[in-house]
């Protein structure tokens, strides 16, 4: 495994940055608003004049000051084909960022300045990020404003079990953050559950941060007598949290689950406060706009059908508009809790989690795959599940707990989830459970991916399966 340092950021600096940024906590919002503003203006103006990408598509737009609306939307394909003309540094390509993540020192700064990321996402598609100096500086130093929001500083025991891989934003952040806790040790969610298990007895931590998949696989453990831990707090990131993993995790340890929201390409943008009613996004250091399928907002209250993120503070790799495919509701109202961001109330998942059933007329009904995570939770015995969406219907495999009859399980969720279709009208032709040992997870950030299609390869699965 190659090298990795412990941290790249000067801690004293990083402190007096974080500090400025949790002073912007407690402005009013009008004040909030208009510093937001002022950042969007520079950073158009300098995407405009630094970049070819941008000096080609929003020149005319940033000299006569066209409202955001208008700018073109960035999705992750355009960002991949164009990455060499978007960056604003000549240095800077596509191919000198994957070499350097392909490296043997991956986390240490690319040309001496730039920390870089990757993403394989559960989308399936590849995503490069580049932060400058001062970007990272700002993402590390939002991370520590969120962790304070809930009550983490620098003498709180906590641990993150995330993605095992160099490259991925999750594992970069942890490496920065590594020198303002007590020690810790280093768990992954591809380690041996026995071996995280046994940590975690060892350490007892106070505070634990994992994907919400993963929280199922400890909360397991725990009513299980062999994972022995009381955490006041469990936050989650990069997958979507639904209400079930709250209930997992409020049963098995009474703790308070705040979700956190994070995008390797942009890094931490928002967090739940203690309150736990929605992510209070970071609107000093982004632009946050839900949309519809053309691209215009929404009222708050509604949900979008895809999340726009301007970002503020990356001069080298500026995104305008970039497109994130998560289904979003803003609040209508201000959190209680007096802090001057507003909120994602919830995230339904991704559009390509969508799946498409026949109905009973004939019609095309859709149905997001989160809605059938409670029949499968709720079902005995099931450790993981995956929906892959047929063209007559739909297969569900999991995997089940040793102690449990494979059978009886995968009859179960069967009729669950034929039931929890027809509840919305969806009449499949074939409803499908296949049994494995184990659905691996996907991708450098090792997420569980929710929805494959029937084209897509089974990949993600072990051999064999």
């Amino acid at each position: 495994m190659p090298p990795i340092q412990p941290s790249t950021l000067d801690a004293d600096v990083l402190r007096g940055h974080s500090a400025t940024i949790v002073e912007r906590s407690t402005w009013p919002r009008d004040r909030l608003l208009a510093f937001q503003s002022q950042r969007l203006k520079a950073t158009l103006r300098h995407a405009a004049t630094s970049s070819q990408y941008y000096r080609d598509s929003i020149g005319d737009l940033v000299s006569r000051n066209a409202p955001l609306e208008e700018f073109p939307v960035l999705t992750k394909r355009l960002l991949m084909q164009n990455f060499d003309l978007i960056v604003t540094d000549a240095r800077l390509s596509r191919k000198l960022v994957e070499d350097h993540l392909g490296g043997d020192d991956p986390g240490s700064p690319l040309l001496g300045e730039y920390r870089v990321a990757a993403t394989g996402g559960t989308t399936g598609e590849k995503g490069l990020a580049v932060f400058d100096g001062p970007a990272w500086l700002d993402a590390i130093g939002n991370t520590l404003r969120f962790q304070k929001i809930v009550g983490i500083d620098e003498t709180t025991g906590s641990i993150a079990i995330f993605a095992s891989s160099h490259v991925h934003i999750s594992h970069r952040i942890g490496a920065e953050l590594r020198a303002f806790r007590p020690a810790a040790p280093k768990l992954n969610v591809l380690m041996p559950i026995e071996d995280i298990v046994e940590t975690l007895n060892k350490h007892q931590p106070e505070v634990i941060s994992t994907y919400p998949s993963f929280v199922r696989e400890l909360a397991k453990e725990a009513v299980a007598g062999r994972l022995r831990i009381r955490p006041r707090l469990v936050r989650t990131s990069a997958e979507t949290l639904t209400t079930d993993i709250r209930e997992i995790a409020t049963a098995a340890w009474g703790a308070t689950v705040a979700n956190s929201y994070t995008c390797t390409e942009a890094g931490a943008m928002g967090h739940e406060c203690l309150i736990a009613s929605g992510l209070h996004l970071a609107e000093d250091a982004f632009v946050f706009e839900v949309v519809d399928g053309g691209n215009r907002r929404v009222p708050n209250g509604v949900a979008g059908a895809k999340l726009l993120v301007t970002t503020l503070t990356n001069r080298a790799l500026p995104l305008v508009r970039y497109e994130i495919s998560d289904i979003v509701t803003l609040a209508t109202e201000p959190c209680s809790c007096g802090l001057p961001f507003w909120r994602i109330a919830s995230i339904d998942g991704r559009r390509e989690e969508v799946l498409q059933f026949v109905g009973r007329r004939g019609e095309t009904i859709e149905v997001h795959a989160h809605r059938l995570r409670s029949p499968l939770t709720g079902a005995k015995g099931v450790r993981q599940y995956q929906f892959r969406q047929l063209s007559d219907g739909l297969e569900i495999t999991i995997s089940v707990f040793a102690e449990f009859d494979r059978e009886s399980v995968a009859s179960e969720v069967g009729i669950a989830v034929r039931s929890a279709l027809e509840t919305v009208g969806a009449k499949p032709e074939r409803v499908a459970v296949r049994m494995v040992d184990d659905i691996g997870r996907s991708g450098s950030g090792a997420k569980e991916k929710l929805v494959i299609r029937d084209s897509e390869p089974r990949e993600h699965l072990p051999p064999g399966t």
